[in-house]
C-alpha cells in the first residue's frame, strides 16, 4: 500500500471483516488450544490478496518511461506519500517529508499527486481485469483486491488434462514443508499458480506488478502478502496461522482493528496480539459489547469467515484536502469550493445523483495528529441533487451546495473563536440513479408531462369567435410586463411553457418554482423561445396552471354524433349559455369565450362524473361543483382524488365560515384548533379557487 493503515481511516470499518455467521469464542482458551481445533477440518476458501507495488509511482512511469530507471518519488503537499524501489534503494521512503527525502536523495525526482485521475482509473483497469478470473473481486483502496479464486481452483482440480503439479509458486510462508497427500495444501498450490497467473496478465496487459497472498480467508491473505516485496507472491499453510498472527509486534497491526479500538484495548492492558487470544471474552463485552468482542478476538486468532463481496460501483465520491493551517472562513471556503468543484466533475461522470452531502474536517492538535476528524453530513434538495448530476446549471449548484458545506462547517466549529484546521474532506454519498421514470404517477414528472388533446364536442366554438381568434391567439403568446403577478419578471415568464398560469405560478414555494423552471421542457422553451412555440398542454396536472385555450387550437368541425351522445350533463348546457351571454362584447367575448372552449374539450369521461355529481349534490354538477373548475382538468384526475375533492367541497358549502378571534401566541402552541383542508398550504384545492 501506498500509505500506512492507520493513516488513512477516518474511524476504523468495524463492519469490513465481521463474519455473518461467527464462531462463538470459548471463554479463557488459548490460542494453542485453539489452532489445534482451527487447523483439523480441511479449508473451504482459497483467497487471493493482490497488492500493488508502489501504486501512484508506477502510474507515472507509465505515463512517463523516462522515470523508470530515476529515483521517483510522489509528492501531496509537504509530504512524499510514495517513491519507487529506485529511490528506496538510496534510502527514501514512502511518507517522508519532502526535505527529508531530498537530504537522504538530492538527486530525487518528484511528481505531483494531488490529482488522483490517472490513479483512480489504472485502479479500475486492474479491477477490471481480476473480474475475467473470478466475479468475486473486493476493492480495498486504490491498489488493493481480495480474489475468491475458490471456483477456479477445484475447476483445474477437477480437469484431468489440466496441470496439476505439485509445485508451489512463488513462496511458503516460515518455509514450511508442503504436503502434497495432505488436500487443503494441495489446494492453496493450485491457488498459488492462479495467483501468478493473475499477477503475469497484469504485468503484460497494465505494465503493473504487485505482490499476492493467497490463504484460507482474507484476512491471513492480506497479512501474508507482504512478506516478500516486490513483485512476488507468498502461501500460508494452515499450520503457520499462529506463528504469522503473533508476530504482529500490536493489535492495531490486525486488519479490522482500528485506532479507536486498540485504545480502547490498551486501557485494558491488551496491546498484544497474545493478550487478547488469551482474555476472557467476559472483559471485552464489557468494554466493547458482545459483537465487537468476538469479532476482534476471532481476528486475533486468525479466523474470518467474512466473503469475499463484489464491490461494484462506488457508494460514494470524496475529495479530500490536507494542509499545514486553516484559520480563517475565506481561506475555508475557498478550499471548500476546490474539493466541491472537482467532486461535481467526478459526479457528473459517474451518472448518478447524490442525495447526501458530508463534511468531515480535523482540528490540528498536538498530541493527536491523524485520528481527530469530525463530520457533519445533510441531505441535498433534489433540485440541487438534479442540477449537480447533470451539470445543467453548475454555478447554482455550486452556490447551493457551498452554502450547505458552510452550514455544516459551523456546526463544527465555532467561527467567533479561532480554529486550526489541517484537513477538510467533502463527500457525495446516497448515490442513486438519476432521472427516474416519469411514467409513474408517483412521479412528479408524470403531472409536468404534455399529453395529447382530447377531441370532444367543440363544433360552434370557432365559429363564435370569428375574426378574433387569430388576435387572441397573438394575445397570449408573449405576456406584457403588467400581466405578470409581484414576484416574477418578464423573462421568467417567457421560459416558462405558454400554459403556465403566473397568478397560481407565484403563489408555488420557491422550490417548487425552481423545480419547474428547470425542468427540461422548460429549458428547451427558454432556448427556442424566438424561433419555435411549445404547443399548449391540454392535459395533466399542468393544466391547473393553464390559461384559457386560444381559438386556434378549437375544432370547426360540427358534431356528428347523435343527441345521445352529446353533451348530456347540465353542466355543458350551462356552459354554451353562459358562452352565448358572453358573446355580446368584442373584448368580453374574447375572454369567455376562450373559458367556454377549455370546458366544452370535455368528452364522454364527463358524463360519469356529471352523474357522480348529482348523486352527490341536490342540484346536480353545476350545484356541487365550483364555478371556477376547469372540467377538462377535472376529468382527468385519478377517481379517488376526484371523489377526495368533492368531498371537500361539499364540506365547506355545508361548513359555514365563522370569524375567530386571533388567539394568543402562547394560547396557539396549546390547543388550537387543525386549520380546514381548504386553507392548509399544502392542500390541492388552493389550486382551485377563483382567481
Amino acid at each position: 500500500m501506498d500509505s500506512p493503515w492507520g493513516e488513512e481511516e477516518e474511524e476504523e470499518d468495524e463492519t469490513e471483516w465481521l463474519s455473518r455467521e461467527q464462531e462463538a469464542a470459548v471463554p479463557g482458551e488459548t490460542a494453542a488450544t485453539y489452532f489445534s481445533r482451527y487447523s483439523a477440518p480441511p479449508p473451504q476458501r482459497v483467497v487471493v490478496h493482490l497488492d500493488m507495488d508502489c501504486f501512484y509511482a508506477q502510474v507515472e512511469m507509465i505515463r512517463n518511461p523516462a522515470l523508470k530507471e530515476k529515483p521517483l518519488g510522489v509528492q501531496q503537499k509537504s509530504l512524499m506519500v510514495t517513491c519507487n524501489y529506485v529511490a528506496r534503494k538510496l534510502g527514501v521512503n514512502k511518507c517522508m517529508t519532502i526535505r527529508e527525502a531530498k537530504e537522504k536523495c538530492p538527486q530525487l525526482v518528484l511528481v505531483s499527486g494531488e490529482d488522483l485521475t490517472h490513479y483512480r482509473e489504472m485502479s479500475y483497469r486492474v479491477t477490471g481485469l481480476l473480474e475475467e478470473f473470478s466475479p468475486q473481486v473486493e476493492r480495498l483502496g486504490f491498489d488493493e483486491n481480495f480474489i475468491d479464486v475458490t471456483e477456479l481452483v477445484d475447476k483445474r482440480l477437477r480437469d484431468p488434462q489440466g496441470d496439476n503439479a505439485m509445485e508451489v509458486s512463488g513462496h511458503v510462508y516460515n518455509d514450511q514443508v508442503v504436503d502434497a497427500s495432505d488436500w487443503s495444501h494441495k489446494r492453496l498450490m493450485v491457488g498459488s499458480r492462479v495467483a501468478a497467473d493473475i499477477r503475469a496478465a497484469v504485468l503484460s496487459r497494465l505494465g503493473l506488478t504487485g505482490c499476492a497472498g493467497i490463504a484460507t480467508n482474507k484476512l491471513l491473505a492480506k497479512l501474508v502478502s507482504g512478506t516478500f516485496k516486490p513483485n512476488q507472491q507468498t502461501v500460508l499453510l494452515p499450520e503457520s496461522c499462529g506463528h504469522l498472527i503473533n508476530s504482529l509486534s500490536h493489535v492495531h497491526k490486525i486488519p479490522g482493528i482500528g485506532y479507536k479500538t486498540s485504545q480502547r484495548l490498551e486501557a485494558l492492558g491488551l496491546s498484544s496480539v497474545s493478550a487478547l487470544q488469551s482474555s476472557p471474552v467476559a472483559i471485552l463485552e464489557k468494554e466493547l459489547g458482545a459483537p465487537v468482542a468476538h469479532r476482534i478476538q476471532m481476528l486475533s486468532r486468525g479466523q474470518d469467515d467474512s466473503p469475499v463481496t463484489p464491490t461494484g460501483p462506488p457508494q460514494s465520491l470524496s475529495e479530500e484536502d490536507s494542509f499545514k493551517n486553516c484559520c480563517t472562513v475565506a481561506d475555508v471556503r475557498t478550499r471548500l469550493e476546490e474539493l466541491l468543484r472537482l467532486l461535481l466533475n467526478r459526479l457528473s461522470a459517474d451518472g448518478r445523483s447524490a442525495h447526501t452531502l458530508r463534511l468531515t474536517l480535523r482540528q490540528f492538535t498536538p498530541t493527536n495528529k491523524y485520528f481527530n476528524r469530525e463530520s457533519r453530513q445533510c441531505p441535498i434538495p433534489m433540485n440541487v441533487a438534479q442540477n449537480a448530476s447533470g451539470g445543467s446549471d453548475g454555478a447554482a449548484a455550486v452556490s447551493a451546495l457551498m452554502e450547505l458545506l458552510m452550514k455544516l462547517f459551523e456546526k463544527m466549529i465555532d467561527v467567533r473563536l479561532p480554529f486550526h484546521l489541517t484537513l477538510l474532506n467533502v463527500c457525495f454519498s446516497n448515490l442513486k440513479a438519476s432521472k427516474p421514470s416519469t411514467s409513474s404517477r408517483s412521479s412528479i414528472g408524470f403531472y409536468l408531462t404534455q399529453k395529447k388533446s382530447l377531441s370532444g364536442d367543440e363544433y360552434g366554438v370557432s365559429q363564435a369567435m370569428g375574426s378574433n381568434t387569430k388576435s387572441n391567439s397573438a394575445f397570449l403568446e408573449t405576456p406584457s410586463p403588467s400581466s405578470c403577478p409581484a414576484g416574477v419578471d418578464v423573462a421568467t415568464s417567457l421560459s416558462l411553457p405558454e400554459n403556465i398560469d403566473m397568478d397560481v405560478f407565484s403563489q408555488l414555494p420557491e422550490d417548487i418554482k425552481k423545480e419547474i423552471i428547470q425542468s427540461p421542457q422548460t429549458s428547451v422553451r427558454s432556448k427556442n423561445i424566438q424561433t419555435n412555440r411549445p404547443a399548449v398542454a391540454m392535459g395533466g396536472i399542468q393544466s391547473f396552471f393553464a390559461r384559457a385555450k386560444t381559438g386556434h387550437q378549437v375544432s370547426s368541425t360540427r358534431d356528428d354524433r347523435g343527441p345521445q351522445d352529446s353533451l348530456a350533463s347540465p353542466v355543458k348546457e350551462s356552459l354554451r349559455k353562459d358562452f352565448a351571454s358572453c358573446s355580446s362584447s368584442s373584448v368580453l367575448a374574447s375572454s369567455c369565450t376562450l373559458d367556454s372552449a377549455a370546458c366544452l374539450q370535455d368528452t364522454e369521461p364527463n358524463v360519469g362524473l356529471a352523474m357522480d355529481c348529482r348523486e352527490s349534490g341536490s342540484s346536480g354538477a353545476e350545484g356541487s361543483l365550483p364555478k371556477s373548475i376547469d372540467m377538462n382538468v377535472f376529468s382527468q384526475l385519478p377517481t379517488e382524488l376526484q371523489k377526495e375533492l368533492m368531498s371537500e367541497w361539499k364540506n365547506q358549502k355545508l361548513t359555514p365560515k365563522i370569524q375567530t378571534k386571533k388567539l394568543p401566541d402562547k394560547v396557539k402552541t396549546s390547543k388550537v384548533q387543525r386549520p380546514s383542508a381548504a386553507t392548509r398550504p399544502n392542500n390541492l384545492l388552493k389550486y382551485f379557487k377563483p382567481s
